[in-house]
């Protein structure tokens, strides 16, 4: 396991700063036609008493792009009353190119809880009919320590975790029709599954950050079907994630409609289902609708 993470972390390290490296030497190259500028804004809700907000810009600056998001998750239900908020700047250069490159650096988690830091790469190669990409990612998670552990002099302030993880995504484009293949896979620095089995993790941390940790991933598999109607794109997702802490699967069905609505403006429209067949009841039904701006 560890001969094994080493060898991910070297792998990624190289992608990471190659992808910073291209930016950097393309960041000053210019584009006679470029694709236009784009702000997005999208709200979903669940049955669990979730509700999602997001906003996306994706800036054209002359071939090459900068992208910002800003998301916030809000639960309330008889369970749980909390927020998360995650923060993204990236860059891109030009995608109408056939090799197509970039980096990200993402912040996410409840300040006091838990939180993370994603630098996050991008390698693309388009062609006609095949997209191929691959996303390496380095992340920083941060535990905070509970505030029954702070009454003990030897409790720590925090602890950290290291991960690197590697996602590979596949696309062919037949006419109207596109097949969509993902795989991603996860390893850390240390073992998570005592925050699930361990009864000192209710100790060391609050419920809320134990909570939050179990989303983080082992491994992922997606399948996914796209047609293009002549003014709109449908999408249906499948996602499998299984869990790093408690080892169960997750499946998320996802269907999103977007519609070309006149020159400038686009809404989407998506729903689904999340389903966890471990967790009794552990099905969660969602909606969402958002809008689309260009310029």
């Amino acid at each position: 396991m560890l001969f094994a993470y080493l060898c991910l972390k070297r792998a990624i390290c190289r992608l990471l700063c190659t992808s910073v490296l291209l930016l950097c030497a393309s960041a000053s190259l210019l584009a006679s036609d470029e694709l236009p500028s784009l702000l997005s804004v999208e709200w979903s809700a669940g049955d669990d008493g979730r509700r999602d907000r997001y906003l996306d810009i994706d800036l054209a600056i002359g071939g090459p792009r900068l992208l910002f998001s800003v998301a916030q998750m809000r639960i309330d239900n008889e369970f749980s009353d909390y927020s998360t908020q995650s923060f993204l700047i990236g860059m891109v250069n030009d995608p109408l190119q056939v090799l197509n490159y970039g980096a990200e650096l993402e912040q996410w988690g409840r300040e006091g809880h838990i939180t993370s830091i994603t630098l996050r790469g991008f390698f693309a190669y388009n062609s006609l009919d095949w997209t191929l990409v691959v996303r390496p990612q380095w992340r920083n998670i941060v535990l905070s320590a509970s505030d029954r552990c702070r009454r003990f002099p030897a409790c720590p302030d925090e602890w950290q975790i290291e991960s690197y993880g590697l996602r590979t995504d596949a696309s062919y484009y037949w006419r109207t029709w596109g097949l969509a293949l993902g795989l991603s896979v996860h390893d850390y620095d240390r073992d998570l599954t005592p925050l699930a089995t361990n009864p000192r993790a209710i100790r060391l941390f609050s419920p809320l950050a134990l909570e939050l940790a179990m989303g983080f991933e082992d491994y992922g598999i997606s399948v996914g079907l796209r047609y293009a109607f002549p003014r709109a794109l449908l999408s249906v997702d499948e996602y499998r994630s299984v869990s790093a802490v408690d080892g169960l699967a997750s499946w998320l069905t996802n269907v999103r409609l977007s519609i070309d609505l006149e020159r400038q403006w686009r809404l989407r429209l998506n729903g689904g289902l999340l389903r966890m067949p471990d967790i009794d009841d552990g099905s969660t039904l969602y909606a969402g609708v958002g809008a689309v701006y260009s310029w």
